[in-house]
C-alpha cells in the first residue's frame, strides 16, 4: 500500500504538494494551485495544508536528487530572472522566448503577466542541481 508522505526535497514551504504529486503520480503545481485558488473561497484550503503539514509525516532527503520527468521546475541553466520561463520552455519543448513575450504581453496589457509570473515562481520548485562530478565543460 502506497503511504503519503511529505517532501523534503521538493518542497517550497513544507512539502505537502509534492508529496501529493508524488503519491497521486500527478505535477505537485496542480496540488499547489488548488490550495491557492481554495484560499479564495472560504480558507478552505490554508486550513487543509496547515493540517497535513502537522498529521502528514516527512519522507526526508533520500530520495533521488534528480528531477522527475514530466513535471515542471524552475531552470538552472536558461534563466533571465528566476527561471520561470526557462522552465516553461524546458517543460513544453519550446523556446523560452516565446513565453518571456506572452509575460510581457499580459504585463502591458492587463497587469497580469507579474502576478502570473510571480505565483509561478513561488509555486513551481527550482531544479535540483547536477552532481558536482557532471558540470558542463566550458565552450
Amino acid at each position: 500500500m502506497k503511504r503519503l508522505y511529505r517532501l523534503d526535497n521538493e518542497r517550497k514551504i513544507a512539502g505537502v504538494c509534492a508529496g501529493l504529486g508524488e503519491h497521486f503520480d500527478a505535477d505537485p503545481l496542480i496540488f499547489r494551485l488548488f490550495f491557492l485558488l481554495s484560499v479564495f473561497f472560504g480558507g478552505f484550503g490554508i486550513l487543509a495544508y496547515l493540517i497535513m503539514w502537522v498529521m502528514v509525516p516527512l519522507k526526508g532527503s533520500s530520495a533521488s536528487q534528480q528531477p522527475v520527468a514530466g513535471r515542471l521546475h524552475l531552470s538552472n541553466t536558461n534563466r533571465k530572472i528566476a527561471g520561470v520561463c526557462g522552465g516553461l520552455g524546458e517543460y513544453f519543448v519550446l523556446d523560452a522566448i516565446l513565453f518571456r513575450i506572452c509575460f510581457l504581453v499580459l504585463a502591458l496589457y492587463c497587469g497580469a503577466g507579474v502576478l502570473l509570473y510571480f505565483v509561478l515562481w513561488l509555486l513551481v520548485p527550482r531544479a535540483p542541481a547536477p552532481p558536482s562530478g557532471a558540470s558542463a565543460s566550458p565552450a
